[in-house]
């Protein structure tokens, strides 16, 4: 209709159309006009008539009335990282099929994030959905002290009134390491930085490696920061000569290794045939990598419903407990068998 989009259109707009009051349409709109004995064609009438203009009930309007917004607040930790994108993008999928609107924003610093707390408490949301491990965003007590559901796609600290999604991180890793074992890599190195995430990955991992009695060389295991890190942590892997290195390279995730593929293409070493390397997430590109990259898939499909089906029951099928999920290995071509000699 024209001269009318759904986010201006009031009860007020409606009951001018149809010449009725505005505290009718109210009742109509909410089940309740028949007790002031509103004829079914009047309300018949009105509800076609808030159809038509695409009529949705204020956020505020329905929170003052004790009832859903059907609207989600998302705070992304880094959307710099392409893995966040492939989350938003599942819950938005999710958020459309159940009718519910999502209300985005990110953290302005990685040191000390905050979100933006004005603009989500506008839209009185049903509830919070934290994307990433390892970060509690300003104003998160504001959430929790109303009594908000809020769940965390990813690790972090126990915290009351917070809720989990995470992968099952040693077994992503036990996944791998019995991977490289059966094409005869006993020498495995990693690289990742000193964020907390990947810290407890590197941790993991070499609990893992020493499970299958495999020797952890400080010299393989590098941390290394900034926006290149993984371009950067293979550089000065590669600095110890060819003899000296490891026979296979787990990334922290995928966007490291295909850096540290970039530093090996450079550098004229060949991969799997030189080396073998291996990421985490599964990126949606990751397959684009040449080789295409070999990596453990977190469920990304599988949490983000998970966390969505929590913060739309409210806790009313049982209370909400953290859920750890089963990661998958996508083996593709950057792991192949270990060089000779």
């Amino acid at each position: 209709m024209a001269g009318f989009y759904a986010m201006n259109v009031t009860q007020k707009d409606i009951a001018l159309r149809l010449n009725v009051s505005a505290s009718l349409v109210s009742r109509a709109l909410a089940g309740t006009a028949e007790e002031i004995g509103a004829s079914p064609e009047t309300i018949r009438r009105i509800r076609e008539e808030a159809g038509k203009l695409n009529y949705r009930p204020s956020a505020a309007a329905l929170a003052l009335r004790g009832m859903p917004t059907k609207t989600i607040g998302l705070v992304i930790k880094d959307f710099d990282d392409p893995f966040f994108g492939h989350m938003v993008r599942e819950f938005q999928r999710l958020a459309r099929g159940q009718g519910y609107s999502l209300i985005m924003t990110g953290c302005d610093s990685k040191d000390v994030p905050s979100m933006d707390m004005v603009s989500l408490m506008k839209y009185e949301p049903d509830g919070l959905v934290l994307c990433g491990s390892d970060f509690e965003p300003g104003g998160l007590e504001v959430f929790i002290g109303h009594g908000l559901p809020v769940v965390q796609l990813g690790m972090g600290a126990k915290r009351k009134g917070i809720v989990t999604v995470s992968m099952d991180q040693a077994r992503g890793m036990e996944l791998l390491v019995d991977h490289l074992l059966k094409f005869g890599h006993e020498d495995i190195g990693y690289i990742g930085d000193s964020n907390e995430s990947n810290l407890r990955r590197e941790s993991v991992l070499a609990d893992v490696m020493k499970r299958h009695g495999l020797k952890i060389r400080k010299e393989w295991f590098l941390r290394v920061d900034g926006a290149d890190a993984g371009y950067s942590g293979m550089k000065q892997l590669l600095a110890l000569g060819s003899k000296a290195l490891p026979t296979a390279l787990v990334l922290a995730d995928d966007v490291f290794a295909i850096a540290a593929l970039r530093a090996c293409h450079e550098a004229g070493l060949r991969v799997p045939a030189d080396i073998s390397l291996a990421g985490v997430d599964d990126i949606p590109f990751a397959h684009m990598a040449i080789p295409a990259l070999t990596t453990v898939r977190q469920p990304i499909e599988e949490m983000a419903k998970a966390a969505f089906e929590m913060l739309v029951s409210n806790g009313q099928n049982g209370k909400r407990t953290d859920l750890v999920v089963e990661p998958r290995l996508v083996i593709r071509e950057s792991c192949g068998q270990r060089k000779q000699g």
